[in-house]
């Protein structure tokens, strides 16, 4: 995808609030300890803003975006973000105590390379902090992918069958998995009807809400792999 591509599927999938404290995995190991932070991938500051709230004393954060129009919204929020098209954070190697990519490894070209990204950014003995959904047997969603079939979102190219799977990724870049949580996918219930009324051509209810509502659902045979991982020093 293009900036403007990427624009545009801001504009058109808005992201979705799903936690509204810093996950647990995450939150451990910040609250223990304090340093620099990146959230690669950092959407419209979402992230930064739970930790922020939580964490803004003991550690200075940044984020990445290769959306400009993401990374606008995350800089109104008051966040340090850099934006770049090609997705090349500008920052020298081993830069940050922590790096953070939640949702976005499964929209890469290269998990392999991206993965390889993550590790660069973060100093020896470093942690890197990721999310993906799973796709466990059996399970499907309406959005389709050509090179990944159905999906979640219609550019993940690629969802992860197994956590291993996931663990297996992080370990070739030179990363350590040290924790790991799996939990159920949710999604917005209002979200929900409003899909169920377009596929059943029904009218839109008046007011209706835009996806983020207190009232979710699981999504069947999904789950949400997090991954905390350790850069090795002779990585």
């Amino acid at each position: 995808m293009t900036t403007t591509d990427w624009d545009a599927y801001a504009g058109t999938y808005r992201q979705l609030v799903d936690e509204s404290t810093v996950p647990p995995l995450l939150a451990g190991v910040m609250s223990a300890s304090r340093g620099t932070m990146i959230d690669v991938g950092c959407g419209d500051g979402i992230l930064l803003d739970l930790v922020r709230a939580a964490f803004g004393e003991t550690w200075t954060i940044q984020g990445f975006e290769i959306s400009a129009a993401r990374a606008e919204i995350a800089r109104a929020r008051g966040h340090e973000v850099s934006a770049d098209e090609r997705g090349i954070v500008p920052a020298p190697s081993g830069t940050f105590d922590l790096v953070t990519s939640t949702h976005v490894i499964e929209h890469a070209p290269d998990d392999h390379a991206y993965a390889r990204e993550l590790a660069r950014l973060v100093r020896p003995g470093g942690l890197v902090y990721v999310e993906t959904p799973v796709k466990l047997r059996g399970a499907w969603y309406f959005r389709r992918n050509p090179e990944a079939g159905w999906v979640l979102d219609p550019t993940h190219v690629r969802e992860y069958r197994s956590a291993a799977a996931v663990n297996a990724v992080l370990e070739s870049a030179g990363l350590e998995v040290i924790a790991e949580d799996l939990t159920q996918v949710r999604f917005p219930l209002a979200a929900a009807e409003l899909l169920v009324r377009r596929l059943a051509r029904l009218p839109q209810p008046t007011g209706a809400r835009n996806g983020v509502g207190a009232v979710e659902v699981s999504i069947p045979r999904y789950r949400q792999q997090a991954v905390l991982a350790r850069r090795r020093a002779d990585a």
